[in-house]
């Protein structure tokens, strides 16, 4: 099975939003209840089980949503970023077989290459 061909420059960066430090968001604040339903949704039965517990004190000895390992930490389902819903799939399926004139940033020189060349001080 072949990956998809990339086919704009969004699939090759992964999307971009747009950061707005003016936006307000309501936000809680300490000590403030969460309703039921959004409880339920963010600490599932079995979260709420496994809470303060690492991989070790757990029956089958898998990882949990506490411990920092690579398995919680690097989401493998296909998201390129903390906004986009993943599809089950590792992002690497995504990407495209290249020949050597494709990698990297294309032809000539790359910014630290162009800096050592011709420094903006004038200092070489």
């Amino acid at each position: 099975m072949q990956p998809e061909p990339i086919d704009d420059n969004e699939d090759r960066m992964g999307s971009m939003h747009e950061l707005d430090f003016d936006e307000e968001e309501p936000s809680a604040k300490i000590g403030d209840e969460l309703p039921e339903t959004e409880r339920e949704r963010l600490m599932p039965r079995e979260r709420v089980r496994e809470a303060g517990m690492t991989g070790a004190s757990t029956d089958d000895h898998e990882s949990t949503d506490d411990d920092m390992s690579p398995e919680t930490l690097i989401r493998e389902d296909g998201a390129r970023d903390a906004h986009e819903a993943g599809e089950g799939n590792q992002a690497d399926w995504d990407l495209s077989i290249v020949d050597e004139d494709d990698i990297g940033g294309g032809n000539g020189l790359d910014e630290a290459e162009m800096a050592r060349r011709d420094p903006m001080d004038g200092n070489r």
